[in-house]
């Protein structure tokens, strides 16, 4: 920001509030001496963490907090809190700096939905900025039937859920309580893997870095399921059209490299409202915020989300409450700011 010709270099990135904060504080804290001997990255750190212990404006420490969301769409009546709490707010056309249309923002929990709409379908993206907070639900018990994302959500105390991995489903009755593949919850195995060529396992280590791929070693796994295919690895896409799937309902999780979980959930199956994506747009959307790693669900009917005790897509089942499912990711309410 002291040279003429590079200060796009953290106007591109950050937004004018965050740079104008961290260089007001920096004057304040810093001689030229300790300036020169920091380094960049450490001015922008000493900066940004005195700000969060109090010196950011509500408005920067929601953009701090969201960086994605684009402050110019910001309605200027709107009242921001450290506990701000909103859901079903199209209406007040706040966007991303993508374009995409705010759908919910939730500040005490982390979290950041996002409806996506694009030509033939309509979905929602959930960023969950502590990938710590993702936890992989199982049935506890076999009464016979799996439990719908809303189920899993209410036994566990999650304010989040999309269904996971896949599960017998012959004739399309299958009652949810059979996983097929690799099912670890907090560690332990809770179902054995399949080795079938196509199904790879996605899932969280113990630091919470999402992983997917042939072959890891599940002792370094928490929470992980079996599914195909990986979309997303390294950065790169791993799909082209189709992938001869179709254009399904689907999900999908993965991570951006900043480590937040992304939870994408197209609708499909419902002519006039949304038909549904291919594996090649779901790869799109994710990549635009940043997707590092990520695999696809099991989709079609099963694809859900539910935020707050309210399923907020809509499935493609007569089942009003969605589909009994052997496991669920589940977001665990956020940890309550430090005073």
């Amino acid at each position: 920001m002291s040279t003429k010709t590079h200060q796009w270099l953290a106007t591109a990135f950050i937004p004018d509030c965050i740079v104008e904060s961290v260089m007001e504080n920096a004057e304040k804290q810093f001689d030229s001496n300790m300036v020169y001997e920091s380094g960049i990255s450490s001015l922008f750190n000493h900066g940004a963490s005195h700000l969060f212990n109090g010196g950011m404006t509500p408005d920067e420490k929601l953009l701090a907090r969201f960086p994605e969301i684009d402050p110019m769409s910001l309605p200027g009546d709107l009242e921001i809190t450290e506990d701000l709490q909103i859901s079903d707010i199209l209406d007040l056309d706040i966007r991303t700096t993508a374009g995409d249309s705010v759908y919910a923002i939730d500040m005490p929990n982390g979290i950041l939905i996002l409806q996506i709409e694009e030509n033939g379908y309509v979905g929602k993206l959930v960023i969950v900025k502590d990938s710590s907070q993702v936890e992989l639900a199982v049935l506890q018990t076999d009464t016979g039937r799996g439990r719908t994302v809303t189920e899993f959500c209410e036994e566990t105390g999650a304010v989040l859920g999309i269904n996971g991995g896949g599960f017998g489903d012959e004739g399309g009755e299958g009652m949810g309580n059979l996983p097929i593949g690799l099912v670890i919850q907090d560690g332990k195995i809770v179902n054995e893997a399949v080795s079938d060529g196509y199904f790879q396992i996605a899932g969280y280590d113990y630091d919470n870095n999402f992983r997917v791929g042939y072959g890891l070693d599940t002792r370094q796994l928490r929470d992980a399921v079996q599914f195909y295919p990986v979309v997303v690895l390294n950065g790169e896409k791993c799909t082209e059209g189709t992938s001869g799937l179709g254009l399904q309902p689907r999900t999908v999780i993965g991570q951006s490299a900043d480590g937040a979980t992304l939870m994408l959930v197209i609708d499909g199956r419902q002519v006039g409202y949304s038909i549904g994506a291919t594996m090649d747009d779901c790869a799109d959307i994710l990549l635009r915020y940043g997707a590092y790693n990520a695999m696809n669900m099991d989709g079609g009917s099963s694809s859900s989300i539910t935020y707050m005790g309210k399923m907020i897509t809509k499935v493609s089942t007569r089942m009003e409450g969605g589909r009994y499912l052997p496991n669920a990711w589940v977001v665990m309410p956020g940890e309550p700011a430090a005073e």
